[in-house]
């Protein structure tokens, strides 16, 4: 078991590459069309219940996972539940990064970078996850 962790450092260019990566995947996931962009999605909000798994919090991680686990299965019917998990992984990203065991190990401060990214991603959801490019195409032509 790690006693003592330190803290990784995170930078504003750590935090401007992670709102980098939220609008990236919101511009992959737009080309998916509906209802898989929703079912696929799902899929990745379970598999990241899962990416800490030994990752220091020892029985806590395998709780988790089983709550991301049910929230997922939601998730298929509803993006508001996807939005959740994303919510509840940006805390579990911000343990992870206190307790020092990050997402991507040779990258110390992913975890930080990844609940930056986190909410982002829920805000998307929350809005029923609408393809991106469509709003950003109506927008230019209304103005």
């Amino acid at each position: 078991m790690n006693m003592v962790n330190q803290i990784p450092d995170f930078s504003f260019i750590n935090a401007l590459a992670a709102v980098g990566i939220a609008i990236l995947f919101i511009t992959i996931m737009s080309l998916v069309k509906e209802p898989e962009r929703q079912k696929l999605n799902a899929i990745i909000i379970a598999g990241a219940g899962g990416v800490y798994w030994n990752g220091g919090l020892g029985i806590w991680e395998f709780v988790f996972g089983s709550v991301m686990l049910f929230v997922a299965f939601q998730g298929l019917k509803h993006y508001y539940f996807i939005g959740i998990g994303w919510l509840l992984h940006t805390a579990w990203d911000i343990l992870h990064h206190l307790y020092g065991t990050p997402i991507v190990p040779i990258e110390p401060s992913s975890s930080a970078g990844c609940a930056v990214c986190d909410p982002i991603l829920a805000c998307w959801f929350f809005i029923g996850a609408p393809n991106i490019l469509a709003v950003f195409k109506r927008w230019r032509l209304a103005n």
